[in-house]
Order: structure tokens, then C-alpha cells, then sequence
């Protein structure tokens, strides 16, 4: 059995059963895997590297403090050793075997990533002795001015096999889900992206879920994360994530509070407004919001935004194609007004 891609593994266990299960790994992995066993948070918290897999005791998890459990655990590469049988947990009294048998197939999650990874790489290489542009990830907002609790399902409408779906709704995460569970969500990230952390879009990888075909980062449980960030923390991580190539398409699920800011939608290559046809005041809304938008300066020259205007008011629509080359070089971002219930009902298409 081969765990290439595993490294070090961190066990926090106060008691007998982690020494135990110390001694069985290291019987049973590769000489090559470092396995650290801490018995108390104070020591496991002074240690400054970051493992591949990380084993926590029930007990031990609940006494780290509320940030690291969001920060650096709440990821797919954490197991929580248990008492008893629990979705998405290791029962300390099942036979240590089947552990063996889950970082086996998180080795081979990582060894396909690190496949995809390759190829990727492979790609940009061949692109620049080429002299081609290195591909770069183009980045979509869907926008909903009130609360749309299925942002989600209707974002999907218009994502691909590969695609990013990042959550920034204003109420957060709603859906009943453990802490102790795979993935993260994008409160995590926020410290990151706040620390302009150089590694910021691997950590957000490791954050990811997969959903079908699609990878998920779910909202905050609160807001106030999104809302520590300052616009200038948000056009940091949009340049990074548009610049690093790593996806086809990100897609950000806005809420009204990330809009408060106009300026930061120069930040986004395609704008999906949600309107309904059922809701009234939304509508309305909308319509008012649109001639707002379309008004709105998003680049330099007076000819420039005078010929945006003029679009607007012919056209009716937030969907704006580039109309010659000088206009698409200078990045103008393209809209689409769409309604929540022909996306729900499959009308739209």
C-alpha cells in the first residue's frame, strides 16, 4: 500500500488510544510518512507546519480555539476520532484497518489532483514556448438583490464540468451541515485572502467540495466574514484567481451587501442579475438597479461611457456583447438580466 502523496499526519489524542494508533501507522505506512502524536492543544497549536492529514479526537477538536477549528481544520483533509459511529468521523472502536483504507482513497483524490495539476501545467508550458497567452480564468457574479435561497441551483444553470461556484450571500449557510464535515467555506478563506496569503488559491483547493461535477465553496455560517474584507482585499483575490488560470470559470454567488461597493464589479468579466417576474418590489427593483449599472463608469474616456449609455437605453437589457476590439481589449463586462423562475422551471433555455 502506497501513500505517495501523504506526507505527515497529526494525531491530537490525550490518552492511550492515540500512542496506540501511532504505533500502527507507522508499522503500516511508508517510513517516508512523519506521524506526530500531541496530547495536549497548547503543544499541537505551537506547532508551526501544516499537515497532509490530521486526526483529532471528538474531545481534543472542541478545546482548539474557535478560529483555528475554522481556519486551518474545517477541510476535507481533517478525520474526527469518535466514541461512536458518526457520518463523516472514524469510531475509535472500529478496527484501525479502515482508516488505512480512507487515506488510501484520499491519496488517490490527491494524485488525481495532482494529475489535473500536471496537465495544466503542461498546458501553460506548451502555450508560452508557443507564444500563446497562458489561459486565464474568467470570473462571473451572480447577483441576487434580495435573499435567493436556491443561488446555488440556479448559478448551476450556467456551469460546466470543472467550474467554481464560490458562495457570498448575505445570510450565509443555511443547509444543515456538520462542523466536523468535509470542506470548508469561504469564511475560512476570508482569513486567508485578508493576509494576502501568496498560496491563497491552493488553500482554497483544499477548501473546495466536490458536488457532482462541479466544486463548491459553501458561505460563511455569518456574514460578518465577507464583511471584514475591504474592496481592495476583494480585487487582490480576484486578480489572483484570474491570473493563476487554475479553473475555467469561477462563478460568485453576490448578495446586496457585497453590491454596496459598485466599483468592485469592474472586478468581474460577466454580471448575471436574478429578477422575478412573481416578486414585484424585486422587479422593480431591478429595473431601477439596471439604469444604475448601465450609467455607471467602468472605464476611462467620455466616448467610452457615452457609447455604453447609448447601448443601454436601445438595447433594454443588462446584456452587453463587445462591440469591436477596442472595446473587449478594455475589459467592459458583459450583463445578462435573467428570471429566477425560468431557470427553476427549465423555460429559460
Amino acid at each position: 500500500m502506497r501513500f505517495s502523496d501523504i506526507h505527515m499526519i497529526m494525531i491530537g489524542e490525550e490518552g492511550e488510544y492515540g500512542r496506540r494508533l501511532v504505533r500502527y501507522l507507522e508499522t503500516h505506512l511508508s517510513t517516508a510518512i512523519r506521524v506526530y502524536h500531541f496530547t495536549t492543544t497548547e503543544s499541537f497549536l505551537a506547532f508551526k507546519e501544516r499537515a497532509d492529514i490530521y486526526l483529532l479526537d471528538e474531545a481534543f477538536f472542541q478545546r482548539l480555539s474557535e478560529e483555528k477549528q475554522n481556519v486551518l481544520l474545517r477541510e476535507k483533509r481533517l478525520i474526527l476520532l469518535t466514541a461512536q459511529e458518526e457520518e463523516g468521523t472514524f469510531c475509535k472502536y472500529h478496527n484501525p484497518r479502515e482508516l488505512l483504507d480512507r487515506l488510501r482513497r484520499f491519496s488517490d483524490e490527491m494524485e488525481d489532483l495532482a494529475s489535473r495539476e500536471g496537465r495544466r501545467e503542461e498546458e501553460r508550458v506548451e502555450g508560452r514556448e508557443e507564444g500563446r497567452e497562458t489561459a486565464r480564468t474568467r470570473l462571473t457574479m451572480i447577483y441576487s438583490p434580495v435573499y435567493e435561497e436556491k443561488l446555488k441551483e440556479i448559478a448551476r444553470s450556467f456551469m460546466k464540468e470543472g467550474d467554481v461556484y464560490i458562495g457570498a450571500e448575505d445570510l450565509g449557510y443555511k443547509e444543515n451541515i456538520s462542523a466536523y464535515g468535509q470542506g470548508s467555506d469561504m469564511g475560512d478563506l476570508c482569513y486567508y485572502i485578508h493576509l494576502r496569503e501568496e498560496h491563497v488559491m491552493d488553500m482554497m483547493r483544499d477548501m473546495l467540495v466536490r458536488e457532482e461535477d462541479i466544486e463548491v465553496l459553501h458561505p460563511p455560517d455569518m456574514y460578518f466574514y465577507l464583511r471584514e474584507l475591504t474592496k481592495e482585499d476583494y480585487i487582490w483575490f480576484f486578480d489572483k484567481v484570474r491570473k493563476e488560470g487554475t479553473y475555467r470559470e469561477v462563478f460568485w454567488g453576490a448578495g446586496m451587501g457585497f453590491v454596496s461597493d459598485l466599483d468592485i464589479l469592474r472586478c468581474f468579466d460577466r454580471i448575471i442579475l436574478l429578477d422575478s417576474r412573481e416578486n414585484i418590489r424585486l422587479n422593480l427593483f431591478c429595473d431601477r438597479l439596471e439604469k444604475v449599472l448601465n450609467l455607471r463608469s467602468f472605464h476611462q474616456g467620455a466616448a467610452e461611457q457615452k457609447e455604453q449609455c447609448q447601448e443601454s437605453f436601445h438595447q433594454n437589457t443588462l446584456w452587453q456583447e463587445p462591440v469591436d476590439s477596442r472595446r473587449e481589449a478594455s475589459g467592459q463586462e458583459s450583463w445578462k438580466r435573467v428570471y429566477r423562475e425560468d431557470i427553476l422551471n427549465g423555460t429559460a433555455w
